[in-house]
């Protein structure tokens, strides 16, 4: 995390040099916001539901919050790319009535993606369409209460994603943001520090989602 945010911050201070290299500040910016999406993980809450009680079993369908924040930089007339750095964010979480306690099982997802947007500007907004790829980590984690239990599995995988995005101008450099996206990740088993996959009565996860959902936000143009 702390190299990625770093690396985020260098590129964000060289193409601040490059806007005023060529006098063109506006095509430079940052974007950072939250969001709720409407998640779909079929393997984990497969998991969870061979966990839970026939009436605590959790739906496939459900929602989740996501952060992020992404530098960017107008390559041409139509055309800019960006370095979005996503933080995915889904819990379930209920009180097992055959001896486990309370049982939770959580799942961060790091969401690095290079995006390129099709710039359509007005007067005072941008929209963008776009998408892009990126190499996503997943740390699961699952505790439970009654034995005193609690395990950390990581997974890692490829993920697409596809959004739209309308920037409307508070002023010159300051805009709010709201968009919509979709994103698909496709990963491998969780295992943890000893290469053990996750397990429970026969049953192991892989990583992989779906997520469609509406984010808002800023973006701050150099």
């Amino acid at each position: 995390m702390k190299l990625f945010m770093t690396s985020v911050l260098m590129v964000v201070s060289m193409l601040d040099a490059y806007g005023q290299n060529h006098g063109q500040r506006h095509i430079v910016g940052v974007s950072a916001g939250m969001g709720v999406s409407a998640h779909s993980a079929p393997s984990i809450v497969d998991y969870v539901n061979v966990v839970a009680q026939p009436s605590q079993r959790v739906d496939e369908f459900t929602t989740s919050i996501e952060f992020f924040v992404a530098p960017e930089i107008q390559i041409n007339e139509d055309w800019s790319i960006a370095l979005e750095y996503g933080y995915h964010l889904k819990s379930y979480g209920f009180d097992n009535s055959s001896g486990l306690g309370r049982v939770e099982f959580t799942h961060r997802v790091h969401l690095p993606t290079l995006l390129l947007h099709y710039l359509m500007p007005g007067e005072a907004y941008w929209f963008k369409l776009g998408g892009g790829l990126g190499y996503h980590n997943d740390m699961f984690e699952e505790s439970f209460s009654s034995v005193n239990r609690r395990e950390t599995y990581r997974g890692s995988g490829i993920g697409a994603k596809v959004e739209a995005v309308g920037n409307t101008a508070f002023d010159e450099s300051f805009y709010g943001s709201i968009g919509v996206d979709m994103r698909w990740v496709f990963g491998g088993s969780f295992k943890d520090h000893e290469g053990k996959a996750a397990r429970y009565n026969g049953f192991s996860p892989k990583m992989g989602f779906f997520s469609a959902g509406l984010k808002f936000g800023v973006m701050i143009l150099f």
